[in-house]
């Protein structure tokens, strides 16, 4: 049992010797690259932004299916915060994310927890969740670029419930 015990102690120091002895590997750009949009979908759910501004270029552009012209980073940030204040509740959520050098893919969907004050609303029987795929272009740690595509009709749907919540209020 002496030797057993001895033998594991002697086993557990080697491997900590040699973890402290080795060398961390360096993380690949496309690595960085998706962990940087994923902190964007954190902060954008926490309504943090600080760091928002911080991952998004002021240079930023937005190309998404509800505007003919490309939307700057002070509107899309302003978007963000407006919804953020009115539906708290509101979530991102990342489906499937992969990179390839500069540009990250990302299917994603957002949702809005039913509550039972839905009814007096007339809005039990519609959904407020959705999905989009965007493609983000990051250039020196930042966010540059974004091309999404999504369903407007969804987004409309979710503006006029939202809307006879607030008449309700």
């Amino acid at each position: 049992m002496k030797r057993l015990t001895a033998l594991l102690i002697v086993i557990v120091l080697s491997c900590v010797i040699a973890v402290s002895f080795c060398e961390p590997k360096a993380i690949s750009l496309e690595a960085r690259n998706i962990n940087l949009v994923k902190l964007s979908f954190f902060a954008i759910n926490k309504g943090d932004f600080a760091s928002l501004a911080d991952l998004y270029s002021p240079d930023y552009l937005q190309h998404s299916p509800d505007f003919k012209d490309p939307q700057t980073w002070p509107k899309y940030e302003l978007a963000c915060r407006i919804v953020h204040s009115r539906i708290p509740d509101l979530q991102l959520r990342i489906i499937d994310i992969f990179a390839f050098e500069d540009k990250v893919a990302v299917r994603s969907v957002w949702e809005y927890p039913r509550d039972p004050s839905w009814s007096s609303y007339g809005m039990w029987n519609i959904d407020l969740n959705g999905s989009s795929i965007s493609i983000y272009r990051i250039k020196n740690g930042m966010i540059i670029e974004e091309w999404c595509e999504y369903d407007p009709a969804i987004i409309k749907r979710f503006c006029t419930f939202y809307k006879a919540k607030e008449h309700n209020r």
